[in-house]
């Protein structure tokens, strides 16, 4: 008794020493529920993603580009499930700067200006504000802010002119009482990239301060020493933990890059850097650009973009820890190096609360749903909804090819297989051209108009007819299918010889050849079909390969031309679409 009494201290001693070396857990999550969530958790394309979280909900952004209304607004209570609840501008603002193709009379949106506008923006909440900014390479730095996510947003600020600017993050640090902005850069505007600056900004987020400061720039080794080359070092969020300021990066390119961690007590450095998530063997190409975020109940999370090619980029969402000594590490970490991978599935973070991304549309509400957008800045007249039927006017020649055409009505594919429909019903169809379109940087469309006294459907590609037929009725369903899947990992296509390119323009078409995509894989496919009856449709025209847009996903588009463009312009009636996810 007395040995054992002896024993108890020196046995709890022992399980104390035992604990202090065990190994750091590879994420620190508590099982919230037992359903299990499967990435990605948004099959569409939602670009270079940012989080918060205010009180029990969460809000993401994205890039948008050229598409307006943009900077879309994204509502969750899970961190899984989200759905649209508005958008940061209603109007790109004007460009300042000329760029290749871009002369000084092309600077507005009032055009489709594909691969250019709203680039990575950063959301955050401060002082009782909601606060978006992002950057333009042909403009600079701007920011909005509201009260409300789902409302008005104020006017855009130009925070600071600049070309080649891109992927801006603020945070005002309120234990110094200053604000700071961090950036990178467009090597495409000024041949600088790979290199990060930070910037004094007002607290009122309109100017910056002083003079920049670069703390890092890949291109300099000696100065900014790594363990690894961290080229196309991009797509900074500016945080502060503890007496910590974190600039997180991807870095190695788009499609097959990493996740850096750059950190300094000193907002302007120096600071240290560290690789904190890779693809490893997991198949899941690219963890790149995201926002990290802290759940209500203090688990950690970070949801990011995976570019899987004619889809574009969709998103993922990856658990996250801080290990003992401060350093972020996105993914489990298996091996206990402090680099995380991606995940498949996981323990949802939070109990579920089912919200879903909008896609099809009866035309009941007054206003356009938020799925909608324009790839140029919209005007008024280009639409109107009366009676439950959305109204197109044809304002625009049929002989221009649609990805050119600024009065498309778009949105995204919500994955990559699915249908959309659109009924269309009674209509004057003579000297009018109207469909449904798949948008990219090559164009594919079913479309009705009347030629004389006869009713025709046909597919183009572009402008070009690829299959024709006659139709009778009132009433007339266009459907799109589609079919593609997941890449594991993607990749680039095989670059053909020149006697294999001879050999294919002699055998095929263009539209089987012409900005085919760089991938070789993530390719989807598309099927036009038409009905009389909405029951038994037929198809019409090649399987055609579905083209991405320019640093966007493939879109669909509602559409209404003129073909004689010196007589009045007409108008189509859509009764409805409607989306089936297979």
């Amino acid at each position: 008794m007395k040995l054992n009494r002896l024993l108890k201290p020196l046995f709890i001693l022992l399980m104390v020493l035992l604990s202090a070396c065990r190994k750091e857990p590879k994420a620190k999550h508590t099982e919230t529920s037992q359903t299990i969530y499967k990435n990605p958790i948004i099959t569409a394309d939602f670009s270079d993603p940012d989080v918060i979280r205010v009180g029990e909900d969460y809000y993401m952004t994205a890039s948008s580009f050229n598409m307006a209304p943009g900077l879309p607004i994204l509502h969750s209570k899970d961190l899984v499930n989200w759905k649209l609840i508005g958008h940061g501008i209603q109007q790109i603002p004007d460009a300042l700067f000329e760029y290749k193709n871009r002369s000084k009379d092309q600077l507005d949106y009032n055009v489709p200006r594909l691969g250019k506008g709203v680039f990575a923006p950063a959301i955050r909440y401060h002082d009782g504000y909601f606060w978006i900014f992002w950057g333009d390479p042909d403009a600079g730095i701007y920011r909005v802010k509201t009260k409300d996510p789902a409302g008005e947003w104020n006017k855009p600020v130009l925070v600071q002119k600049a070309s080649g600017w891109i992927d801006p993050s603020p945070i005002w640090d309120k234990d110094t009482g200053k604000a700071y902005l961090t950036h990178a850069h467009a090597a495409s505007r000024r041949g600088i990239n790979g290199r990060i600056d930070v910037w004094e900004m007002n607290w009122e987020g309109t100017k910056l301060i002083g003079d920049a400061v670069t703390v890092f720039d890949a291109k300099n080794p000696e100065k900014f020493p790594t363990e690894k080359y961290q080229s196309v070092i991009e797509g900074t969020k500016f945080m502060k933990r503890g007496e910590w300021f974190y600039i997180l990066c991807p870095a190695g390119g788009v499609e097959f890059g990493w996740q850096t961690a750059l950190r300094s007590k000193n907002p302007k450095g120096p600071y240290e850097i560290r690789t904190i998530c890779e693809p490893d063997d997991t198949g899941i190409n690219g963890p790149h650009q995201g926002g990290l975020v802290e759940s209500h109940i203090g688990e950690w999370w970070f949801i990011h973009f995976q570019s899987v090619g004619t889809l574009g980029r969709i998103a993922r969402l990856e658990p996250a820890h801080w290990t003992k000594d401060d350093w972020p590490v996105i993914g489990v970490d298996s091996n206990n190096d402090g680099i995380g991978n991606p995940v498949a599935t996981y323990t949802t973070p939070l109990p579920i609360v089912p919200f879903k991304l909008q896609t099809s549309d009866d035309f009941s509400s007054e206003t356009l749903g938020l799925q909608w957008q324009w790839p140029a800045n919209p005007q008024k007249k280009w639409y109107k909804i009366e009676d439950g039927k959305l109204i197109l006017p044809a304002l625009f020649s049929a002989n221009q090819k649609l990805e050119r055409v600024p009065q498309v009505l778009t949105q995204m594919f919500p994955d990559f297989n699915f249908s959309a429909t659109v009924k269309m019903g009674p209509s004057e169809y003579r000297g009018i051209r109207a469909g449904l379109a798949s948008l990219g940087r090559k164009s594919f469309d079913i479309g009705l108009e009347k030629i004389q006294d006869t009713m025709k459907v046909s597919m183009r590609f572009g402008t070009q007819t690829l299959s024709s037929t006659t139709i009778t009725g009132t009433d007339f369903w266009l459907r799109l299918d589609t079919n593609g899947e997941l890449p594991t990992p993607l990749k680039y296509r095989v670059k053909l010889s020149k006697e294999e390119k001879e050999t294919r323009k002699a055998i095929l078409q263009d539209y089987q050849l012409k900005d085919l995509d760089y991938y070789g894989n993530g390719i989807i496919h598309g099927q036009f079909l038409f009905s009389t009856n909405g029951k038994d449709f037929t198809r019409l025209g090649p399987e055609f390969e579905v083209r991405s847009g320019s640093w966007i996903g493939a879109r669909i588009g509602l559409y209404c031309l003129q073909k004689d463009t010196n007589k009045p312009p007409g108008q189509i009636s859509f009764d409805e679409i409607v989306f089936d996810i297979k």
